[in-house]
């Protein structure tokens, strides 16, 4: 796909982002604090009542800078980690996990995540993208190793005993929060769980980075690209493809993963 038809399937402009997207966020009034970072003050248009307002010709030239970049790996079957600890975005988050990995079309898991026919939403399973939708395990990047074996711990007691836990309606509250946080990184293979990543992932995709410092340094240690929505006062050192925007805005995130996963079926 040349770079015209790419830009024209994206379909963005500054003129239909969604209201609100270019507001940065007030700081605690506190001694010693600045209402922006000012490594992100080369994309402000200026600041009003100490909220700085974003350039959204900077956000539309940093989002199609990333959204080549991801449209790059993915033709090269590469993998791609998105990850959000935010629980405002859980369920969305769940949902395209529901669809991606695991293959299903629930409907209520359809409705929410796109917009295509139920019979199509098969076709969307794909093992290039992963997630984690909860709680960051630290050393999840750099302690692979002993991480997986955990991983693979869960997936052989899911595969046993889940169905089980479900007929009989037994409430299991650990199994759940390490469901939560396990779940995207396997994918469903001939009726077994698998690994979504064997090594490292060649791209990751950071929903909120000020929450998530150090997912940053793993990245940073295993030489991975990190593309992150990016708030004024977020410092963007270690993001390589920051997206300045305001990253609590679930109709733009919707946007974006929505986008992500069309760009699988090229």
């Amino acid at each position: 796909m040349n770079p015209q038809l790419f830009h024209n399937w994206l379909n963005v402009s500054s003129k239909s982002f969604n209201k609100g997207i270019n507001f940065g966020h007030k700081s605690i009034k506190l001694p010693k604090t600045n209402y922006w970072h000012p490594l992100m003050s080369d994309y402000f248009l200026g600041v009003r009542h100490n909220v700085s307002i974003l350039n959204t010709q900077q956000t539309l030239k940093c989002l199609l800078r990333a959204f080549h970049i991801v449209a790059l790996i993915l033709k090269q079957k590469g993998r791609i980690l998105i990850v959000n600890t935010n629980p405002e975005f859980f369920r969305l988050c769940n949902n395209l996990t529901t669809i991606t990995l695991n293959g299903k079309d629930q409907r209520e898991s359809a409705q929410l995540s796109s917009k295509l026919p139920l019979k199509n939403y098969k076709e969307l399973r794909t093992p290039l993208i992963s997630y984690v939708n909860y709680k960051w395990i630290g050393g999840t990047l750099t302690n692979w190793k002993q991480i997986s074996k955990s991983v693979l711990t869960f997936a052989k007691f899911s595969e046993r005993c889940e169905s089980f836990l479900f007929k009989n309606g037994i409430d299991f509250p650990r199994y759940n929060k390490i469901k939560k946080c396990f779940q995207g990184l396997l994918y469903k293979q001939d009726h077994k769980m698998v690994f979504a990543f064997n090594e490292k992932p060649d791209l990751l995709f950071l929903l909120n980075p000020n929450e998530n410092q150090n997912i940053l340094n793993e990245a940073y240690r295993l030489h991975i690209p990190v593309i992150a929505f990016t708030e004024s006062s977020t410092n963007p050192k270690g993001i390589t493809y920051p997206i300045p925007v305001n990253n609590y805005s679930i109709k733009f995130i919707y946007y974006c993963l929505k986008k992500i996963i069309k760009m699988t079926q090229f």
